[in-house]
């Protein structure tokens, strides 16, 4: 008798599963989305520099990830500017890129904003 129970109450979760399903995804992935893309942390600002680059698959796969204080002398040398790498670059009209340099907007009240801009390097 606890066998058919089982049997019946799976079958119903099922079919709630399949007719709630719709919904569920209808919610919850504008919500990652628009949360995936918000700049307040820095790798969400850098992903959202890609996107607005034109490369929205790029900006999905990015997985940014800071990059080494022994690297930044290829770039500008400013200390005090926050360096992210992507794993995968993306082209724009002068260089491929993979690096993005991150720093905090100033005058935000509410909450820290951060704004991303592309990085190419200097030297070998």
């Amino acid at each position: 008798m606890v066998a058919g129970r089982g049997r019946t109450l799976r079958k119903s979760v099922e079919l709630w599963l399949k007719k709630n399903c719709k919904w569920l995804v209808v919610i919850v992935v504008p919500i990652m989305l628009v949360t995936m893309f918000l700049p307040v942390i820095p790798s969400n600002a850098v992903r959202l520099c890609i996107l607005k680059s034109g490369h929205p698959v790029a900006a999905l796969f990015s997985g940014p990830r800071k990059l080494p204080k022994s690297e930044f002398k290829y770039y500008s040398g400013n200390k005090q500017e926050m360096y992210y790498q992507i794993n995968v670059p993306f082209e724009t009209e002068s260089a491929n890129v993979d690096v993005l340099t991150v720093h905090k907007a100033v005058n935000q009240k509410f909450y820290q904003k951060y704004v991303a801009h592309l990085s190419i390097p200097l030297g070998p």
